[in-house]
């Protein structure tokens, strides 16, 4: 079962717009405030390398661009699932997406404008640990931008929902793969919380850090761009896949790097792999 919030000590949960109770607000960040020319970078991030080395290809069929080779059966219980959306409930579903990427866009020249603020490793650390947490609380992982969930909302919650019978039963279960991708944020995002007074700022290079910094979000800032273009005449199996490429390249913007800890590895590692079933 997703943990709440309230259940880990001394945590506080930061939503960029907004606070909801559901299976799908288990997750922790920082606001940008407490952080205050990004770089762009052209690599191939982790979970792009990680989809190429596990054979996975791009299909021809709209909205499933990255479905295991050989996986007719679920290919074909996702469309029908797909199917079953209405369109309103799709369009509801990209305008609260949109409109979180607007207010993540703006959040982020605020985090650029704080870049100045850098002038030791401790600054460094501490910038690149709240800039996490910060972007996995900009995930898209709210009921409203979920087109399942605004279609299964009200008095029969869930109740016929095509993401549940595809994924492994409602969200709230533990065998349901949003579930267990919205657990694994979540302990990702305890993890960085709790880094966070350890106080082992390392021996990394103010600028270095600055530069890595603004990369970081340059990559954040690109991720974003690109799911509110991708959306726009997107289906729902489209929508779905673009939420969940975008979550891959927010992953791989994370400055772990900077964080300077180990323990941080796995869990990030464990994310990605419950993202690859997200959809």
């Amino acid at each position: 079962m997703i943990k709440n919030n309230n259940e880990r000590a001394g945590r506080k949960a930061v939503f960029p717009s907004g606070r909801g109770a559901g299976p799908q607000d288990r997750r922790s960040g920082a606001d940008p405030d407490e952080v205050s020319s990004a770089v762009g970078s052209k690599e191939m991030g982790s979970w792009e390398k990680r989809t190429a080395r596990k054979g996975f290809h791009l299909r021809i069929r709209r909205g499933l661009s990255m479905t295991i080779p050989g996986d007719e059966v679920r290919l074909a219980r996702l469309e029908r699932a797909a199917a079953s959306i209405d369109g309103d409930s799709l369009d509801g579903a990209k305008g609260a997406i949109a409109a979180r990427c607007r207010i993540f866009l703006k959040q982020l020249d605020l985090l650029d404008g704080g870049l100045e603020k850098v002038r030791t490793a401790g600054d460094g650390r501490r910038f690149a640990l709240a800039l996490s947490m910060f972007l996995l609380a900009s995930l898209p992982l709210r009921p409203e931008t979920c087109p399942f969930c605004v279609q299964h909302s009200g008095g029969n919650r869930c109740e016929g929902c095509g993401y549940a019978e595809t994924h492994g039963g409602r969200c709230d279960a533990e065998t349901n793969a949003f579930g267990q991708l919205a657990e694994a944020v979540d302990d990702l995002a305890g993890l960085l919380h709790r880094l966070r007074t350890d106080g082992d700022a390392g021996a990394v290079d103010p600028e270095d850090a600055r530069n890595k910094l603004k990369t970081s979000i340059a990559r954040s800032r690109e991720a974003a761009e690109r799911l509110l273009a991708g959306i726009a005449g997107a289906d729902v199996g489209e929508l779905m896949a673009a939420k969940r490429d975008y979550i891959g390249a927010i992953l791989d913007a994370i400055p772990a790097g900077i964080i300077g800890s180990r323990k941080v590895d796995e869990p990030l590692e464990g994310v990605r792999e419950k993202l690859a079933r997200y959809w």
